[in-house]
């Protein structure tokens, strides 16, 4: 292990009291140093620096406690903005971020089929546009995207439905953008959102389970997303289920995907209520209404849903378990499935302390984690 230089200790004392003043919102000097244990004179000349970066400003005085008042500090949240970039439905959706993942100027652009080349052009043009409207110096583009990514140099080495293999996103990128680039699977990167701006913990382990068309797990542990040495950490999306159940992609058979994937699963309520043309909507007006065959449908992938997460919880033991996607719109009829099949496959101590809930982040949970894989890499925030 290599001694820290003392440029490493500077950089590290840095991202240590611009994280206290951002969690705190509002605080002096002094707090600070009682926060950090850093010593005065340290946290008063990062602070100068920080002044000078325009990351954090004065906000008048403090209530005094006997001797001078002190002069507050607050987090400056409109000093950069980032790109923020979801790749993982059938519109690649973005949006721009401050400092404390608000959101403005939020486009989607219809995938319709593209893969390749003519993918990769289509997420140049929705950073081109977000690029041209942003109004405040860039911090970076972060970017969830499907399938194997390799994290430490932003190489996607399969994302199938987008047609790409091995290709060097975060390289192409910066060399077009000149702008640093973070790219993450989707379901990493939920976990991350989650961590980040979700509702607040006593631990800093969770795992959130991403549903969509796929099904990925991202778990953090210690405040970190867990990425595996393949980069496939979490991907229980092909992880089998009722091995006499359907053919999935993958070319196993009853794998959870073909189970609690947005597309298995309409497809399914459509086969069993004969209604071909079944939407979405119609499905989750139908659950609500009692409908037999849609409760089953629902009830049954709740279940096997309910397999995984026992799994989860024997073999990480974090409490909270957080379950994001459109499966939300089915309430707590799939979420008691899940729940049931969950406390009936595992040790009782262990489920019982687990919470098993929806997420509160809603369809903007991976531009989220975009945001705050921006403020991890760049600013040490996160």
């Amino acid at each position: 292990m290599r001694k820290a230089t003392r440029h490493h200790t500077k950089n590290h004392n840095t991202q240590l009291v611009l994280r206290t003043i951002y969690d705190y919102g509002h605080i002096s000097r002094a707090d600070i140093a009682r926060a950090t244990h850093l010593t005065r004179p340290t946290v008063s000349s990062i602070v100068r620096d920080l002044l000078d970066e325009q990351l954090v400003f004065e906000v008048g005085l403090g209530p005094s406690a006997g001797g001078k008042p002190p002069t507050m500090l607050e987090f400056n949240a409109d000093a950069w903005q980032s790109v923020c970039v979801d790749l993982s439905s059938h519109n690649f959706r973005g949006v721009l971020t401050n400092l404390r993942g608000e959101f403005s100027n939020r486009l989607e652009l219809p995938v319709a089929g593209r893969m390749g080349t003519d993918a990769l052009q289509l997420v140049y043009t929705l950073v081109d546009r977000l690029i041209a409207a942003a109004t405040q110096p860039l911090l970076g583009i972060g970017i969830g995207t499907p399938g194997l990514i390799n994290p430490q140099n932003g190489v996607v080495r399969q994302a199938v439905n987008l047609g790409w293999y091995n290709l060097p996103l975060k390289h192409q990128l910066e060399n077009r953008f000149e702008i640093p680039v973070h790219i993450i699977n989707d379901s990493h990167i939920a976990g991350l959102a989650e961590y980040t701006f979700g509702e607040v913990r006593p631990s800093t382990n969770l795992i959130v389970i991403k549903i969509g068309q796929g099904i990925g797990a991202g778990i953090v542990l210690d405040g970190q997303p867990l990425y595996g040495d393949g980069f496939g950490a979490g991907e229980i999306g092909h992880v089998v289920v009722a091995e006499d159940g359907a053919l999935c992609t993958c070319g196993n058979h009853g794998c959870l995907e073909t189970f609690v994937g947005t597309r298995s699963l309409l497809a399914d309520a459509a086969a069993r209520t004969g209604n071909a043309a079944l939407t979405w909507p119609e499905m989750v007006a139908a659950l609500h209404a009692g409908d037999s065959a849609v409760t089953m449908v629902v009830t049954r992938a709740g279940e096997r849903l309910g397999v995984a997460v026992a799994n989860l919880i024997a073999a990480f033991n974090i409490h909270h378990i957080v379950i994001s996607g459109r499966v939300e719109h089915f309430g707590r009829i799939f979420l008691e499935a899940v729940r049931d099949e969950a406390r009936r496959r595992t040790l009782p101590g262990m489920v019982y302390e687990t919470n098993i809930d929806y997420s509160t982040l809603g369809q903007d949970i991976v531009l989220l984690g975009s945001s705050a894989l921006v403020l991890k890499h760049e600013l040490g925030i996160v």
